[in-house]
């Protein structure tokens, strides 16, 4: 098949054929928004996962025009995008990066090559955003005394095999965890700087840590994405990305845009963001930053923070805001898309339990010592009726 044939089969994906991602857990998916894993690195070499029968039936099926469960994300989005779905979803993003590449790869289930990497080797990270949980984040574990471990000796063999098939990697996704704090990282950039130089390079950032080894490499290759991880503004900033710093991240977020000009923002956006969020989207637009640098996330899970666990009121005044927010927004770009999509989602049934929202902000409250009546005054003034 062509390419735009692969693109008008929608249930398609090339990621079992030339991607990986792994966990901190030494889990292996097809890519990052699937909830289904493959393989395990502590159980089973990685090269034998990538090209071993579990992965051949996916690509079996999608072969046979199936529409996987494991898929819904990118298939929700898509549906729900209906003005430019490729802005928002995996699947096409990652089909559009192959449309050079012989084709005739995908038409054969046995086939593998390694061209995309999503690597999370370790869940080190400074920050405990209240939507992660402790398989992503270090401080989240450190709350929870638990923490996942790769096998060293699991995690060993899996770099020898990703730092022998380098040469054919096109895309490298780094992202934790904090990517620019896991060592793992070094190596790996290395290792790229001196076998695929000219590789794409996409990093997912906190941007907290701009002074060590892994920016610094960074700052070597010509090809660098930067996507800077941020949601709210000010304390709401500091209560969501539980660890950062407002005023620190405005700092770094300056230095950045000196160093690299590739630079766009991956916004989750649930319960505590509902309609804050634009605040975000304003502050950042008031830096300068161009309205195709927006990209927003719905939060599907837990369900406790999803953003329509907002009552009905709320929710009506969210929608008001982003049609507001779109009237002023250009058709051609992210943001207008990401407004778009946003307005969408909120027509998707859910079963509303604020009162799960609020055991959730108790629990973290009590954990970290803090109180998010102060933070979030609106959310409880509104449910409390004060």
């Amino acid at each position: 098949m062509d390419h735009k044939t692969y693109l008008t089969k929608k249930n398609f994906c090339v990621l079992p054929w030339i991607g990986v991602y792994i966990q901190p857990n030494g889990d292996v998916r097809n890519c990052a928004v699937t909830p289904e894993t493959i393989g395990n690195i502590n159980n089973e070499k990685l090269v034998n996962i990538l090209e071993g029968q579990a992965n051949q039936n996916i690509k079996k099926d999608m072969l046979s025009n199936v529409f996987h469960d494991r898929c819904s994300h990118c298939y929700r989005l898509e549906h729900n995008q209906r003005n430019s779905f490729d802005q928002v979803s995996n699947r096409v993003w990652y089909l559009k990066t192959v449309k050079d590449d012989d084709l005739s790869m995908f038409d054969q289930p046995e086939n593998y090559t390694l061209k995309m990497l999503d690597l999370r080797w370790s869940n080190t990270c400074n920050f405990a955003c209240v939507y992660c949980d402790e398989y992503l984040s270090s401080a989240w574990a450190r709350e929870l005394n638990k923490t996942p471990i790769i096998n060293e000796q699991a995690l060993q063999e899996s770099l020898e095999y990703i730092y022998n098939n380098l040469e054919s990697v096109k895309h490298v996704y780094l992202a934790g965890g904090e990517p620019l704090l896991i060592k793992e990282n070094v190596v790996l950039l290395e290792k790229l700087k001196e076998i695929n130089p000219d590789v794409t390079i996409r990093i997912n950032t906190n941007l907290s840590v701009i002074d060590g080894p892994v920016y610094k490499l960074l700052k070597t290759f010509k090809n660098v994405h930067w996507t800077v991880s941020v949601d709210s503004i000010e304390e709401e900033f500091e209560y969501v990305r539980y660890g950062g710093t407002w005023t620190k991240f405005v700092k770094n977020l300056q230095e950045l845009t000196q160093d690299f000009k590739l630079i766009n923002f991956n916004s989750t956006w649930f319960v505590l963001n509902g309609s804050s969020i634009l605040k975000c989207f304003d502050f950042l637009q008031g830096m300068g930053f161009h309205e195709n640098t927006f990209i927003v996330n719905p939060l599907d899970t837990p369900a406790p923070w999803h953003v329509s666990n907002l009552p009905i009121h709320m929710i009506d005044d969210i929608r008001i805001k982003l049609k507001a927010k779109l009237a002023t927004s250009n058709p051609k770009y992210s943001l207008y898309n990401s407004l778009q999509l946003m307005l969408n989602y909120l027509d998707i049934p859910f079963d509303k339990n604020i009162d799960s929202t609020f055991a959730e902000l108790k629990e973290l409250d009590q954990r970290r010592g803090l109180d998010s009546s102060t933070v979030f005054t609106e959310l409880y003034n509104l449910i409390e009726g004060k």
